[in-house]
């Protein structure tokens, strides 16, 4: 046993001994690695450091150019407000996706609209957005129409913004329109920040590019090609980001809902109630409050009468039984009472005849 013990030291001791010469020689070779790394290129750090510089003015050139972008938009928007007359908004009849050519406007418009014709309207307006050159991006359709399930459908359209009022107003002449809705969204500045950080970003791209081609040691090589790899994913994102500005300033939204109605009715002109008017409809509608109330207790007590009903039954069979009971024992002991005091009452002594003819006697006197 002592024997194996000194074995396994041993062997232990040997292991230690071949991972520290393994160790010592692997960052020996490590040392003389770099050494001769910074033998033939002996300005690595000093790359680095004009790489940052680089990519520091490039930042504030960046920085420069955009605002550069946006004082030049800006004096081209106010020159064309100016010409204009001091109007900047957008004429339906062009469709702009250039900042220095106007405001880059966003139109999405909500309508609600009922009609007897149905089928014929839905065909219609499917028929209108094919022929303005836009597309149906989601629809739907529910009920049977018949009676009692009558049917709508919503539809979310994309059409030319030029062409939006077009559609709306063919919308309006097939069937009635019930509410309208308009929301739009200027991005005239969000397009020109990304616009310009893009154009930043492929400066940086070439410089890294020429950097990198130039560059002789590992180290820089990879330093150029991780921010070289950033660099390219900044760019295809800006350039999503615009190809998704210009397409949504390009189509305009419509979100569509027609609902089937039996029969159009007139729009009504608003009406002000008088003082009058106000009490009675106040009192009309109390009553109706109050009318709803019993409604529902009445409704609470059919749906607990099955529990409350032999409930009431075992309460009243109860009480009779426990009245009964009372009953009986106040007239035993109102009997007990009395013939206790019977027992316990003085016996009169019996008058002689005489002496209640005397008594007679002098009554009458």
């Amino acid at each position: 046993m002592k024997n194996k013990r000194i074995a396994l030291t041993v062997t232990a001791s040997f292991m230690a001994l071949l991972m520290f010469t393994g160790c010592s020689s692997y960052f020996s070779r490590a040392k003389s690695a770099s050494e001769t790394v910074a033998a033939h290129n002996p300005d690595v750090e000093a790359v680095r450091e004009d790489i940052d510089v680089a990519m520091g003015a490039q930042s504030s050139g960046s920085a420069t150019y955009g605002s550069r972008a946006k004082t030049s938009n800006a004096a081209k928007a106010e020159e064309a407000q100016d010409n204009d007359g001091g109007s900047s908004s957008q004429t339906s009849s062009q469709v702009n996706v250039d900042p220095t050519k106007g405001r880059l406007l966003i139109r999405n418009v909500n309508i609600q609209a009922q009609t007897t014709d149905f089928e014929n309207v839905r065909q219609s307006v499917e028929d209108k957005v094919k022929e303005l050159g836009g597309y149906i991006e989601n629809s739907g359709v529910s009920g049977t129409g018949k009676t009692g399930s009558l049917r709508s459908a919503s539809y979310t359209i994309r059409v030319p913004a030029d062409k939006l009022d077009t559609l709306i107003s063919s919308v309006g002449n097939n069937c009635t329109i019930t509410s309208t809705n308009e929301n739009t969204t200027d991005v005239t500045l969000s397009y020109v920040d990304t616009k310009a950080r893009l154009e930043s970003l492929r400066i940086e791209q070439k410089q890294l590019t020429e950097l990198l081609s130039k560059a002789t040691d590992l180290d820089s090589i990879i330093v150029l090609q991780e921010r070289l790899t950033t660099v390219r994913y900044q760019i295809e994102s800006a350039e999503s980001q615009l190809r998704v500005l210009e397409n949504q300033v390009t189509y305009a939204t419509l979100t569509l809902r027609i609902r089937e109605v039996m029969e159009i009715k007139p729009q009504e002109e608003p009406h002000i109630d008088t003082y009058g008017e106000k009490i009675a409809k106040t009192f009309k509608a109390s009553l109706k409050a109050i009318g709803e109330f019993f409604k529902g207790l009445l409704l609470v007590l059919v749906a607990i009468s099955p529990v409350i009903v032999p409930m009431a039954i075992i309460t009243i069979v109860v009480l009779t039984i426990v009245f009964r009971g009372v009953k009986k024992r106040r007239a035993r002991a109102a009997a007990a009472k009395a013939a206790q005091q019977a027992n316990t009452a003085p016996e009169k002594p019996e008058e002689k005849p005489e002496e209640k003819a005397e008594e007679k006697d002098e009554e009458k006197k």
